[in-house]
């Protein structure tokens, strides 16, 4: 999932873009779209977040609606400038969870998409703020080449299954 709208570039100084907050819209939008999820009864049994304050709230917002059932934990690896094969690797830490919910940014999110699913980083699977991909893995933990995707969904679309 990537992470619901945030303020603007430019409105922190310089150098402190990991610290944007999400918007009033983006806690809305991150809600709806953890209904969505819901909605298609997606059982989640882990968030794993960017410590960059906009993911990280996003997956809290996930969580509130989710009702703390799944656990949240703040993951370097998923930071925006981050290489698939650091998510990949990090991953190896959570193996006894089932379903991961992965919250981070673009292009870091689309990168490592299409290294899973192609082996190769250059698939053009464009996260729009608050969309979502799932996919499944044949190997625990996920390698390059391991996954098939299952779906990719705007937050429009999940809004809309949500209500």
């Amino acid at each position: 999932m990537r992470h619901a709208t945030a303020v603007p570039r430019g409105i922190l100084k310089p150098g402190q873009d990991a610290a944007r907050p999400l918007t009033e819209q983006g806690r809305q939008e991150a809600r709806a779209v953890a209904n969505g999820l819901q909605r298609i009864e997606l059982k989640i049994d882990l968030i794993l977040s960017s410590p960059w304050l906009r993911a990280k709230e996003t997956a809290e917002n996930v969580l509130d609606v989710y009702k703390g059932v799944p656990e949240l934990c703040l993951c370097e690896a998923m930071q925006g400038d981050a290489s698939p094969q650091e998510t990949f690797n990090a991953l190896r830490a959570y193996v006894e969870f089932g379903i991961i919910l992965l919250v981070g940014h673009e292009p870091h999110l689309s990168r490592l998409l299409a290294e899973l699913v192609t082996q190769r980083a250059d698939l053009d699977a464009v996260f729009k703020k608050a969309g979502v991909a799932c996919a499944d893995s044949h190997t625990r933990p996920p390698q390059a080449g391991s996954g098939v995707l299952r779906w990719l969904m705007t937050r429009k679309q999940l809004e809309l299954i949500g209500k």
